[in-house]
């Protein structure tokens, strides 16, 4: 299967994090592209058979907290998903709140299949990243 695995990240952590799903999903014999939102092509989201996006959560406690700007033009530009499977991610300091749910609207209304979704937290590192891809890839194929 050839995943990719498409990120925004701020200070590292998201990239870290996307890096680590990445790592999984390889270990498992999956073909894995890590790359960061800004130089992903359509071709590549539409060359993909399960697409991960991850961001990190711009706000300021309840003000305006969701996926970073970057990261909801990134999911505004795919094209037609006509039933691939996707999962999302986000890294968070304080509270994700809707970033997730916003993401996945995104993707469904490009015509994805949400397989999975899953917040975490700054100071976590990557820690749960290997159960999440495992799940996400099985759910996808």
């Amino acid at each position: 299967m050839k995943i990719l695995i498409a990120y925004e990240s701020k200070g590292g952590t998201t990239e870290r994090l996307a890096r680590a799903i990445g790592a999984a999903a390889g270990g498992q014999g999956d073909e894995v592209q890590v790359a960061a939102m800004k130089d992903v092509t359509p071709e590549m989201a539409t060359a993909a058979d399960l697409l991960f996006a991850g961001t990190w959560v711009q706000g300021f406690f309840f003000l305006g907290v969701g996926p970073a700007h970057a990261a909801g033009r990134f999911l505004e530009s795919l094209p037609e998903l006509q039933g691939k499977p996707c999962a999302v991610f986000c890294t968070f300091a304080l509270n994700p709140r809707g970033t997730l749910a916003s993401m996945r609207r995104s993707l469904e209304g490009k015509g994805a299949k949400v397989v999975g979704a899953q917040a975490f937290g700054r100071r976590g590192g990557a820690q749960g990243a290997e159960s999440f891809t495992s799940a996400v890839v099985a759910a996808a194929k």
